[in-house]
C-alpha cells in the first residue's frame, strides 16, 4: 500500500469527526448545554486554530493568503459560505443530533452527498447514471428503514429528528458545493478557517449566548475539546494532509467511516441502542456514499 501514512491519518479524521458528534451529544442531552453555544465555541475557537496553523505551516501570511483576504469579492463569498454554509451545517447538525443521537444524526445528514449527486444530474440535464441510481436507491431504502422499521404507517423517529435531518442533508450539500471557488484558488485550510470564524461569531451574536452559562466539570471540559480541537482542527488538518498525499477520491472514500464511527461510539458512549433494521438502514445510507466514491476512485485511475 502506497502512503500507509495517509491512509491511517485519513482514518483518524474520520474517527474524529465521530468522536466530535457524539461529545456534542453528550454536552447536550447530559449537561443540557444549548447547541448554539457549543456551535458558537466550536467554530470560532476552530476557526482561531484552523488559521494558527495555516499561519504556522506557510511560516507568516503567504501570497495565496494574502490575495484572498484583499479581494473584496472574496469576503463577499466568504460570508455566504459561512452563514449558509458553515452555520446552517453546523446548526442543523446539532439540531439533529439532539433531536435523535449522533449515529442517527450523521447518517442523516450523508444524505446530503446524494443530494449532490442529484443537483449535478439537474445542471448537467442529465439522467442520473447506473451507479447514481443504485446509490440513490440504497439512501431512499436506507432513509425508509431508519425513519419507518418497514412499516408504510409509522415513524420510529421523531417528526422534529426527521425534519432536521432533511435541512441537515440540504445544509451538507450547500456546505460542499458553495465554497468551491474559493477553494480551488486559495486552498480549503484557509478558506475554511476564515469561514469558521465569521460563521462562529454570526451564531454568537444572533443566537445571543452570552445569555448562557457552562459548568466546566472535568468532563465538560474534555467533551469540548474534543468537539473543537480534535472534531474540527485536527479532524480538517488531518483529513487536508491525508487528501495531499492519498487524493480527493480514496480519502472521501475513507471519510465514509464517520457515520459509522458516530454510530458505534454513541453506542459506546452515550449507550444508544440499535435494532437490526436500524442498523441495515445505516449500512444501506453508507453504502450509497460508498458506491459514489468507489465509482469516483475508478475513473480517476481511468484518467491516470
Amino acid at each position: 500500500m502506497r502512503h500507509p501514512m495517509g491512509y491511517a491519518v485519513t482514518v483518524v479524521a474520520a474517527l474524529c469527526w465521530g468522536a466530535s458528534g457524539v461529545s456534542a451529544e453528550y454536552l447536550m442531552s447530559r449537561h443540557g448545554i444549548e447547541l448554539t453555544l457549543i456551535s458558537f465555541v466550536r467554530m470560532s475557537i476552530g476557526g482561531l486554530l484552523t488559521l494558527a496553523c495555516v499561519l504556522l505551516r506557510s511560516r507568516g501570511v503567504s501570497a495565496q493568503h494574502r490575495d484572498l483576504v484583499c479581494a473584496p469579492r472574496n469576503w463577499r463569498d466568504l460570508a455566504i459560505y459561512a452563514v449558509f454554509g458553515l452555520a446552517a451545517c453546523q446548526i442543523t447538525y446539532m439540531g439533529v443530533i439532539r433531536a435523535s443521537n449522533a449515529g442517527t444524526g450523521t447518517i442523516l445528514e450523508y444524505l446530503g452527498l446524494i443530494l449532490i449527486v442529484v443537483w449535478v444530474c439537474l445542471t448537467h440535464r442529465r439522467w442520473p447514471r447506473a451507479c447514481e441510481t443504485i446509490a440513490i436507491v440504497l439512501a431512499v431504502s436506507g432513509t425508509f428503514l431508519l425513519c419507518t422499521h418497514g412499516s408504510l404507517d409509522s415513524l420510529v423517529i421523531t417528526p422534529s429528528a426527521l425534519a432536521w435531518g432533511a435541512v441537515a442533508a440540504l445544509t451538507l450539500a450547500t456546505y460542499t458545493l458553495l465554497p468551491a471557488r474559493l477553494i480551488a484558488a486559495y486552498g480549503a485550510d484557509v478558506v475554511v478557517g476564515y469561514a469558521l470564524l465569521i460563521a462562529g461569531l454570526g451564531v454568537g451574536l444572533v443566537g445571543r449566548v452570552w445569555r448562557f452559562a457552562i459548568t466546566w466539570t472535568p468532563d465538560v471540559i474534555l467533551a469540548m475539546v474534543i468537539t473543537v480541537v480534535l472534531g474540527t482542527t485536527v479532524a480538517f488538518t488531518a483529513y487536508l494532509w491525508g487528501v495531499d498525499r492519498i487524493g480527493p477520491v480514496k480519502a472521501s472514500l475513507i471519510g465514509s467511516l464517520e457515520p459509522i464511527a458516530a454510530a458505534a461510539l454513541s453506542a459506546l458512549v452515550m449507550g444508544t441502542s440499535y435494532t437490526g433494521v436500524d442498523i441495515v438502514g445505516m449500512i444501506l445510507i453508507v453504502g450509497a456514499v460508498v458506491t459514489i466514491s468507489v465509482v469516483d476512485l475508478l475513473r480517476a485511475r481511468r484518467v491516470t
